[in-house]
């Protein structure tokens, strides 16, 4: 990763699960990484425990200030958003709007504001933006429409701001990964949920994390968007079918 070495990164939602495999990876292959998450004290473990050059930002990833803040002061070469919401998985009927745009309210608006201020600055030319999703996306599962919606918009997003962040001179990337946490939430088997993706085995962090890594630093990755993230490792969506 010698072209990124000695960068700056930032993450949101990098104190655990995915969001600190991604902190983790980057600072291992030489990055200074900025971890971006409300929780005071997963972030304290964050900065005691993982090797390499760690800072940690307490905030709220869905607080506009708190975007212009930290990336106008960081001006990171690589963003990874990663923030997201936990919340009812119900059936629709049993919805009110405010149970089911939770994930709206944070996974979407955070994506947005982050992006919007790194094209607005902009970022040095050459960044890469990360926009993280989930392969709840493609489901049908009838209890997770608006978790799984508001995965596909962030998958939209990405594909539409992508021409907008080039003109600039900005990469937009987006991958789908995760069963851990929607495992939890539907309270099922993580293993169960796997199968029914197709992602056997389960994802780790560590995984996600040196996904990132080769999305950043492999030359086959460069002209893609969208990425497939598997235990097997990574696809680029062109190559799906």
């Amino acid at each position: 990763m010698d072209d990124r070495r000695d960068q700056t990164a930032v993450v949101t939602g990098g104190s655990r699960g995915f969001g600190r495999g991604i902190v983790e990876a980057l600072a291992a292959a030489g990055m200074r990484v900025v971890a971006v998450a409300r929780d005071p004290g997963a972030l304290a473990a964050l900065a005691r425990e993982v090797k390499g050059r760690v800072e940690t930002v307490g905030g709220d990833a869905t607080d506009p200030v708190t975007a212009a803040r930290v990336i106008d002061r960081e001006r990171p070469r690589v963003l990874v958003l990663n923030a997201g919401a936990t919340g009812p998985h119900r059936p629709t009927r049993l919805q009110t709007w405010e149970t089911f745009s939770v994930f709206w309210q944070t996974d979407v608006r955070s994506a947005f504001l982050w992006v919007r201020v790194a094209l607005a600055l902009p970022l040095e030319r050459g960044s890469t933006i990360f926009i993280g999703s989930s392969t709840a996306a493609w489901s049908s599962q009838p209890l997770i429409a608006g978790y799984a919606a508001a995965k596909a918009a962030l998958w939209e997003f990405a594909r539409c701001v992508a021409p907008e962040a080039a003109s600039l001179g900005l990469r937009v990337a987006r991958d789908g990964h995760g069963t851990a946490a929607f495992a939890r939430w539907m309270r099922v088997g993580e293993a169960d949920i796997a199968r029914q993706m197709g992602l056997e085995p389960p994802l780790t962090p560590a995984l996600v994390g040196a996904t990132v890594v080769r999305i950043l630093t492999d030359a086959s990755c460069a002209g893609e968007v969208g990425f497939r993230v598997t235990a097997d490792g990574v696809q680029p969506m062109s190559e799906v079918g």
